[in-house]
């Protein structure tokens, strides 16, 4: 419980595609992908519950091997795009059936392993303290969207969206741009039961996180650069 609340950590394990399954248990830095998720959220006393869902068995077996509760998604739920959001709605009404009631939900993708339980806890408590719906992981956008030019299929090239800033010397910009890294979402349930299409729908607040610790294994050489890391940290610990 964290300041009364109760809170449901919940990492997403599905896919369309055999193949994406094989990706959340493939060995990186001698553990499946996705301990490397399940694993931070065992070290915070604040978390009351931490399931994964997932239609895939073997995904199941082991993330209840490294100390998670398992929800079987329906493979019904699965589509070529599985919105998040509906995973969240079923596994709190599956969790509700069992008497279990939660106030905050702590969503977390196992393609960043590298995230640290301080991210989490500073999302939480952004979440907490502010006066926000959803609270997420940013880091510093790629590129800034004053720089952004609309490309016609007549050749003509116009300011996207008619961004004055572009003329203006970055210094004199309003804002500071970031993009979602996925790495951490923190919501209110009521308000997630409430949502339609994301629970980005409503006030967002936005904890900026360390560029290197926002990376997302979509690639080899995500994979290698991930594990480089991955490994310093099991030296670091003394852990075989």
């Amino acid at each position: 419980m964290y300041r009364g609340n109760r809170i449901l950590a919940m990492i997403p394990a599905f896919g369309c595609q055999q193949d994406h399954h094989g990706e959340h248990i493939r060995i990186l830095a001698k553990r499946p992908l996705i301990y490397w998720t399940i694993q931070p959220l065992l070290q915070m006393v604040e978390l009351d519950e931490i399931i994964v869902s997932s239609e895939d068995v073997n995904t199941q077996i082991i993330s209840s091997h490294y100390g998670a509760n398992v929800i079987e998604l329906p493979s019904t739920h699965v589509t070529e795009q599985t919105p998040s959001l509906l995973a969240v709605k079923h596994a709190l009404a599956y969790l509700e059936r069992e008497g279990k009631t939660f106030d905050i939900v702590l969503y977390l993708h196992p393609s960043s392993p590298l995230r640290q339980p301080a991210d989490i806890e500073s999302c939480l408590e952004l979440l907490v303290e502010g006066s926000y719906d959803c609270t997420a992981s940013f880091t510093e956008a790629l590129e800034n969207p004053n720089e952004t030019w609309t490309l016609h299929e007549s050749n003509e090239a116009t300011l996207y969206k008619d961004n004055h800033y572009f003329f203006i010397p970055k210094q004199g910009h309003p804002h500071t741009y970031g993009r979602l890294n996925g790495a951490v979402y923190a919501f209110y349930a009521h308000y997630a039961k409430e949502c339609i299409h994301s629970f980005l729908e409503g006030s967002v607040g936005a904890y900026m996180m360390d560029h290197k610790q926002s990376l997302v294994v979509k690639s080899e050489a995500d994979r290698k650069e991930a594990e480089k890391v991955l490994l310093a940290r099991l030296d670091a610990e003394g852990t075989p």
